[in-house]
């Protein structure tokens, strides 16, 4: 009887650590957000506005940003799926001008798991579902500066 509580005890501790314990998605996120660290990011969750909501079926998404002391121009595209124009701006955003000529260019060069670009307060950002998502912060960093330099153009 007494292995009895011994074994059941001993799975009780298992049990626990391993509720503790991050699973492996949660590492990999981790370990992404960490690099993104090392390379000048900021990682940060954006809760999404009711029409972002509705249009992406998503309530949160991990924001990668790059804080700058220029001023870019305050924007913000959703990468709307299902749509024959993919990127789409909020009516409040007016960023509908951005979606022709260079920028266009390179909103069609991004990589499908980045489903948002933006700039606003001293920073530009992208959002992808970190969770799904396989580009990997070395990929972003490049995305972020050369969305800093359209967007400061334009201003």
């Amino acid at each position: 009887m007494a292995w009895l509580w011994i074994v059941l005890g001993l799975l009780a501790i298992v049990g626990s650590m391993t509720w503790i314990l991050p699973s492996p998605m949660e590492r990999r996120q981790g370990e992404r957000r960490m690099k993104a660290l090392q390379l000048g990011m900021k990682v940060r969750m954006l809760s999404l506005d009711d029409w972002a909501k509705e249009r992406l079926d998503r309530i949160q998404l991990a924001q990668y940003l790059v804080w700058t002391d220029q001023q870019p121009r305050s924007a913000i595209l959703w990468r709307i799926p299902d749509r024959e124009e993919p990127w789409a701006s909020p009516p409040d955003a007016r960023s509908w001008d951005l979606l022709s000529g260079d920028f266009s260019v390179f909103l069609d060069s991004l990589p499908q798991d980045i489903v948002g670009v933006g700039a606003d307060q001293g920073s530009v950002w992208v959002a992808l579902d970190d969770a799904k998502a396989v580009v990997e912060p070395e990929a972003i960093k490049p995305y972020l500066d050369q969305l800093l330099l359209l967007l400061t153009r334009r201003s």
